[in-house]
C-alpha cells in the first residue's frame, strides 16, 4: 500500500511520538507501505528532526526504498475520485491542509494534526493494533458489529454467489453488512458492486427493489445515496464461476468460506461455516493482498464481457463498458 506524506504533515506526525500510537504506526511504515514524500531528499537533510526520522526509518525496514518528490497528489487541486488507479484508491494521504478534504468522507486522507487518527484506521483493531481479525458467527452476533472494524470508503465490492439466494435472508444479511460497511463514511457517493451467480438468485426478488432498498438504507446512514450494479455471472467457455466470498474496500478484505447468508430471518445462525476473516489492505506479504487485490479483481474483470451487468454500472474497482 502507497502513502504519500508532505513535509509539514510528517513534522506533525514526528511531534506525536509521545502518542501510544506513535511507535505502532512507525512499525508499520516501516515494513508494510510504501512511502512517497512530495519533497526531495535535499529537504529533508535540512531538517534535523526529518533527519533523524528518516535515518531511524531505514532502520530494520522492510518497504521499499521511500520515493522522493512526489507529484501526487497535486498540492493545487483536491483530490479527486476521477480516474484514480487502483493504488492510489486503496492508499493514505498525509497532507498539509489545514482543513480536511471532501475526500476524507471516503478515504484516507488527514489534515495537519491529524496524521496518527488517519494512519491508525489502516489497523483492523486500532486498541491493539491488528492487521487481521478472525470471528466465528457467534461472535459477530449480527453484521452490525462489522461496523467496528472497518474504514471509511467509496467502494465496496460483495462477491458471494449466493447472497441473493433467499429473499428472506437480505434484512438479516445483505443490508445489515452494507450498512456496517459504510458508517466510517459521509456525504460521499459510495459505489457498491454485488457479484453473484445468476441462477442462484431467487425468482422472487426483484433487483430494483433491492437496490431502492440498500440506496435507502445508506442515505440514511452517509448522507447520499449510493451507485448500485449487479453482476449477474455464469460459467462460460468451460470457465468454472468464481467460489471465492469476498468482500473488498479501499482498506478492507473481508473473506468467508460459506455465504455471507450467516444469519435467518429471526437472527438465529444459518450457515455451517467457521466464519469470517477480516484483513487491512495495508499489512504486506499476505494472502490478502497478493491474491484478493490483485489476482481476484483481475479475474473479475475478465468475467464482466460474460455477465449480465444491471443497476448504475459505476464502480473504481471495476470498469464497466
Amino acid at each position: 500500500m502507497n502513502a504519500y506524506i508532505e513535509i509539514e504533515s510528517l513534522r506533525s506526525l514526528i511531534s506525536q511520538n509521545k502518542d501510544d500510537r506513535y511507535y505502532e504506526c512507525m512499525r508499520m511504515l516501516k515494513r508494510n507501505l510504501n512511502l512517497n514524500f512530495s519533497f526531495s531528499k535535499e529537504e529533508a537533510r535540512a531538517d534535523h528532526a526529518i533527519e533523524i526520522w528518516v535515518k531511524e526509518l531505514s532502520t530494520g525496514a522492510i518497504s521499499e526504498k521511500p520515493k522522493w518528490e512526489s507529484d501526487y497528489p497535486n498540492q493545487y487541486d483536491e483530490l479527486s475520485l476521477q480516474d484514480m488507479t487502483l493504488e492510489k484508491l486503496c492508499a493514505v494521504y498525509l497532507l498539509d491542509d489545514e482543513e480536511p478534504q471532501h475526500l476524507a468522507n471516503a478515504m484516507l486522507v488527514s489534515h495537519f494534526g491529524h496524521e496518527l487518527d488517519t494512519l491508525s484506521r489502516l489497523f483492523v483493531k486500532t486498541d491493539t493494533q491488528e492487521f487481521e481479525l478472525q470471528q466465528s458467527p457467534r461472535q459477530i452476533a449480527n453484521w452490525n458489529s462489522l461496523s467496528e472494524y472497518i474504514a471509511q470508503c467509496s467502494d465496496i465490492l460483495l462477491a458471494d454467489r449466493y447472497i441473493l439466494s433467499k429473499r428472506s435472508m437480505l434484512r438479516k444479511n445483505l443490508y445489515q453488512i452494507i450498512n456496517a460497511l459504510v458508517k466510517k463514511s459521509r456525504d460521499v457517493c459510495i459505489s457498491i458492486v454485488l457479484i453473484v451467480e445468476s441462477k442462484s438468485v431467487d425468482t422472487s426478488i426483484d433487483l430494483n427493489d433491492v437496490s431502492d432498498t440498500i440506496k435507502e438504507n445508506v442515505k440514511s446512514i452517509v448522507g447520499m445515496a449510493p451507485n448500485v450494479t449487479f453482476m449477474l455471472c455464469s460459467p462460460h467457455e468451460g470457465t468454472p464461476l468464481f467460489h471465492d466470498r469476498l468482500i473488498l474496500t479501499n482498506y478492507r478484505a473481508i473473506s468467508s468460506g460459506d455465504s455471507f447468508n450467516y444469519f435467518r430471518e429471526d437472527g438465529r445462525i444459518n450457515t455451517g461455516g467457521f466464519g469470517i476473516t477480516i484483513s487491512s489492505l495495508a499489512k504486506n506479504c499476505t494472502y490478502v493482498k497478493d491474491q484478493v487485490a490483485n489476482t481476484f479483481l483481475l479475474q473479475l474483470g475478465k468475467e464482466i464481457p460474460y455477465a449480465l451487468i444491471k443497476g448504475d454500472r459505476k464502480s473504481n474497482f471495476l470498469k464497466f463498458s
